[in-house]
């Protein structure tokens, strides 16, 4: 089931998805769909896009 509201990671207004694990609801930037579970469960940082190749590591 979708939900529309603001992001609770991003804030942006979208349709949302609830993370698996901390069930957040979250909008599709700011969500792994291949996990089921938000950016910030998976390890990203905030602002980066899942699959935007941004790991979030220096090297």
């Amino acid at each position: 089931m979708e939900v529309e509201g603001l992001c609770s990671i991003c804030g942006r207004p979208a349709k949302l998805h609830t993370c698996h694990l901390c069930g957040k609801l979250v909008c599709s930037q700011c969500m792994d769909h291949r996990k089921g579970i938000c950016i910030k469960c998976a390890g990203g940082r905030e602002g980066s896009a899942p699959g935007s190749g941004d790991t979030g590591t220096f090297k």
